[in-house]
This record gives structure tokens, sequence and C-alpha cells, in this order.
């Protein structure tokens, strides 16, 4: 009877030994069974684009995307454009927009067109070239144009003299003004940087003026029509800024650090998109 009794002490001290040791995770079991399960979320990480300084925004060179207003190519008629798309001609002419006149010499030959005698180094268009439309542009030194209806002090011809190295200014020979001319009407709309790449944003539609009459599209080839009327290219520009925003087309600029000679920044592509 007594080895019976010790017998059920001992098994009563096991059990309650038992119970002591696992009771903490049996009550973690039933609490964890009577809460709901609660999903955890996870913020999501918003990259805040940091605004360009207009001092900066200032120094980017967007290439001549019209060369003339008497002309209707424009290169915003590309999908994406890129320096590469751009004619020999339009390399050298935009350039030499960056060419300052100080460098400029009178040679005391005067052009064939002008009563003017101008002369510069070939050296100051290559180097212009590598600064503001990049280091690895292919192009060949060759004689250029420059529109008449340019901010440039010398319209017209410049002659490439291979032997000497120098440039000659040659004139304006003849117009190339019509009645009709054509323009792009770009309106900002912000720039931003991406990483080490600035990001420039605009608003891009075309005109056409023919006389007093003016005609605005949404698309470089000038077949959807937005507006018309009679009126100045001022005008024409007020009157595109005052349009409904989703009537006109986005165009994306991309600029990178990595392009230019000097550390500057130098266009990447241009190229359309459906939406900021």
């Amino acid at each position: 009877m007594e080895k019976n009794k010790n017998v059920f002490v001992w098994v009563l001290l096991g059990v309650v030994l038992v119970i002591v040791l696992f009771m903490p995770k049996i009550y973690q079991l039933i609490e964890n069974k009577k809460l709901p399960e609660v999903e955890e979320k996870v913020e999501e990480k918003i990259e805040h684009k940091k605004e360009v300084d207009k001092d900066v925004l200032d120094s980017l060179y967007f290439p001549i995307m019209r060369n003339s207003k008497y002309e209707s190519n424009t290169y915003y008629s590309l999908d994406t454009f890129k320096v590469s798309n751009m004619s020999n001609q339009d390399i050298l002419y935009n350039a030499f927009m960056h060419i300052e006149e100080i460098v400029m010499d009178s040679n005391g030959v005067k052009g064939t067109c002008t009563t003017l005698s101008k002369q510069f180094d070939s050296k100051y268009l290559n180097f212009r070239i590598k600064n503001v439309l990049g280091k690895n542009v292919k192009y060949t030194l060759s004689n250029f144009y420059v529109p008449e209806d340019s901010n440039s002090n010398y319209k017209g011809n410049w002659t490439y003299d291979s032997v000497n190295s120098r440039y000659v200014y040659n004139g304006i020979c003849s117009t190339k003004a019509t009645n009709i001319t054509y323009y792009n009407l770009e309106q900002f709309i912000k720039a931003e940087y991406n990483k080490d790449d600035i990001i420039v944003y605009y608003y891009v539609g075309f005109a056409k003026i023919e006389g007093e009459s003016y005609t605005i599209y949404s698309d470089a080839k000038m077949t959807n029509v937005l507006s018309s009327g009679k009126g100045t290219i001022d005008q024409v520009n007020e009157l595109f800024e005052q349009m409904d925003n989703k009537d006109k087309k986005i165009y994306k600029y991309t600029f990178k650090n990595s392009l230019c000679s000097y550390n500057d920044y130098c266009l990447y592509e241009g190229k359309w998109i459906n939406e900021l």
C-alpha cells in the first residue's frame, strides 16, 4: 500500500513539473488562436525626384529641332531623336551658333555674297561640337549654311578652306524666304533629376502661318488641327499655352553628363511620351 502511494506521488510531481515547464508555450498557443491574423503592411518607398535649378537648366543645350521657319521639316517628326539623327550640315550649324565672335577676324578677303570679311579657325568648330553636342559625335568639316531667319550676325554660307584649316564667310547668295512659315510650339512643363540624368518635359505643338492666317496642329506631320484663325506667331504661342493640356502632346528630353567635354550635360535623346 505504501509503495503504491509513493508511485502516485512521483507521478503527480511529474505531471506538475510538465505543466510548469510547458505552460508558457501552451498559453502562447491559446492566445495566438484567439487573435485574428493581421497582415503586415510594408510601406512603399516613394522616390522624390529633385527639381533642376534654373542655372543648370539654362546651361543645357537643346539642339535646334527646326532649322528654319521657311522649312516644314522638324526633328520632332521622329518618334525618338538623337544627335546621330542630325545631318552633317545641322551639326556644323548647331555648333557654329555657339562660336563667339571674338575668335573671328578679318582676312582681307570678302565673300562672294557679302561686303563683310570674316574668318575663323576650324578648331573652334571642333571644340563647340564636342562641348554642346557630344564628344562622340560623327561629323565632317565642310561648307555649311546659317539660315537667314537665325539670330546669328553671319547668316548664309560659310566655306571650308581645308588648306588653311579655316572657315570663310560668303554671306547670303539667294533668299529662301516665303509667305508660308512653320514653327515648333514649345511649352515648358518641368525639369528634374533622375539619378545622374536630367529629364526635361515640354508640351510641343506645331504651327503653320500663311499671310495672316494660322493653323495649330498637335503633330509634326500637321494632320491633327487644334485651332485656326488669324494672328501673329506671338499670338499663336500664347494661344497654345492657354489650350487644354490634354489636347497637347508631351516630349521628354534626357541629358547625361557622360557625353560632353568638361563634365557638362549633353542630350542623350528626345522622345514622345504618352503621359508624365
